[in-house]
């Protein structure tokens, strides 16, 4: 795209916006039903596990306070003696409030202490009465098994929270689950392998860059005044499109993570095992969600090595003096999470416990001045642990009779967090509303030899971005 071209997108976006905007001024609209549903109809809960939380989604936003019920009906199981819930259940009905503005609600099932499971127990959960603002969707019922299920099939309205993309997605395939992250809730992300590497929160927008300094209280405003116009992507947005380009924009894909998923490749150099190796950087949070989203604010970091973890300075870019994170490593993940205003907290499900994620993503593009930050919507990342994807062309197979003996013609070729990436969707650009491709579909391999076929169904929900639909099944178990 040529920039000539470009900026002339940029004007038609503009123009179309400012339409949308007036059709959005008539209030004589009526709204879809206000779906009520399970996130999906079949779960397991895994002998290590001594809770589960469990979902339950509406179309949009809730106008009016309510509560709905959930009737619970036991298959080799009593409550109390094998299982609670919270809430807590009366004559095997649990009531869950329901505010005013809430999209979704949960419930947690808890295993006894001292109980004991064959493997074949169960528990259904139909939905029987919800507020009147609501009706009841194509799930109203779960069932959840207390052993661990590999799924034969499943349909999922992915929860990323609307058209503001609030959250980062994670999905186990073979489990049937997903799990909503606000995207908010976390800052850097720690590895947990035998290299010291930190990554970015990109669903944030998140840009870094590395100072000649080492002494985090001898940072101040001074050594952020010219980065003020150019360490966020409205500042590399607007150097692009009011050419020449500066010289400084080349550079600023290095303030981003590969988005590949290289670990050689982040933005943060690795963490030297000697400590005065190790460079102050400047951190631009990015932003939240929100149109437009709220700035999260810039802050002064420097990662040093603590034995076999991390320790993270931190503080805000005038301070004279910092706050302290450990970090140890934690096999069972693949990353550890930081907060900076929380400390550590949990992300990620455990490393071999999703597949593919979605989110918004601090990707790359090209506008003709070399590569730069460039964030995306509507991303499928997949776990860099034991998971590869390929794409299948309807042209060659379809989705319905694409079977086990297909497997051996499939070259997986190179495997990269953004293999599946934006290619499942077309559009998006000026006068262009992205779509779902309905030529291609996937094939999944997951860390456990399951694999899986695996199509997108919808890019929205009732219209809205951020609530797309995926449609899978098994098409071989792993031994």
């Amino acid at each position: 795209m040529t920039m000539k071209m470009f900026l002339r997108n940029v004007l038609t976006t503009a123009v179309i916006g400012g339409c949308i905007f007036l059709v959005s001024c008539k209030d004589d609209v009526e709204l879809p039903d206000n779906l009520v549903t399970f996130e999906s109809s079949e779960l397991g809960i895994t002998d290590q596990e001594t809770a589960l939380e469990i979902t339950i989604q509406f179309s949009r936003a809730v106008a009016e306070a309510g509560s709905l019920a959930i009737n619970i009906e036991e298959n080799g199981l009593g409550y109390g003696s094998d299982y609670t819930t919270l809430p807590v259940a009366s004559a095997n009905q649990i009531t869950i409030p329901v505010a005013s503005g809430s999209s979704s609600v949960t419930f947690t099932v808890v295993k006894s202490e001292d109980a004991l499971y064959d493997g074949d127990e169960t528990l259904v959960f139909t939905i029987s009465t919800v507020p009147a603002s609501l009706v009841l969707g194509n799930r109203p019922e779960l069932t959840l098994s207390f052993a661990e299920i590999i799924a034969a099939t499943g349909e999922m309205e992915i929860n990323g929270g609307g058209a503001t993309f609030p959250n980062k997605v994670f999905i186990d395939l073979s489990a049937n689950r997903q799990t909503a992250v606000a995207r908010t809730t976390w800052d850097l992300g720690f590895y947990t392998g035998d290299d010291f590497r930190v990554i970015l929160n990109s669903s944030n927008t998140m840009l870094v860059y590395a100072l000649d300094k080492t002494d985090l209280n001898a940072v101040t405003n001074t050594d952020t005044a010219v980065l003020r116009n150019r360490l966020s992507s409205e500042a590399i947005f607007a150097a692009i499109t009011s050419p020449p380009a500066p010289e400084w924009v080349a550079d600023a894909i290095n303030w981003i993570d590969d988005p590949a998923g290289d670990l050689t490749k982040t933005a943060i150099a690795q963490v030297s095992a000697t400590a005065s190796e190790n460079k102050v950087y400047i951190v631009n949070r990015g932003t939240g969600p929100g149109t437009p989203g709220a700035a999260l604010g810039w802050k002064k970091i420097r990662v040093i090595r603590n034995g076999n973890g991390y320790t993270l300075q931190h503080a805000d870019i005038n301070a004279t003096t910092f706050s302290e994170i450990q970090i140890q490593k934690n096999s069972a993940y693949e990353f550890q999470y930081v907060s900076f205003a929380s400390g550590a907290v949990v992300v990620e499900p455990e490393r071999t416990r999703w597949d593919i994620a979605w989110t918004g993503f601090n990707n790359s593009t090209n506008f003709g001045t070399g590569p730069i930050p460039y964030y995306f919507q509507d991303i499928i990342l997949q776990n860099r642990v034991g998971v590869q994807t390929v794409q299948v062309l309807t042209a060659t197979k379809s989705y319905e009779t694409f079977a086990e003996a297909d497997l051996d013609g499939l070259d997986f070729g190179v495997q990269t967090q953004i293999k599946i990436g934006a290619d499942w969707r077309s559009g998006g650009g000026p006068g262009t509303p992205p779509a779902v491709r309905t030529d291609r579909f996937y094939v999944i391999k997951d860390a456990d030899g399951n694999y899986y076929k695996l199509k997108f169904t919808a890019l929205t929900t009732d219209g809205e971005r951020g609530r797309p639909v995926i449609e899978y099944k098994l098409v071989k178990q792993g031994s």
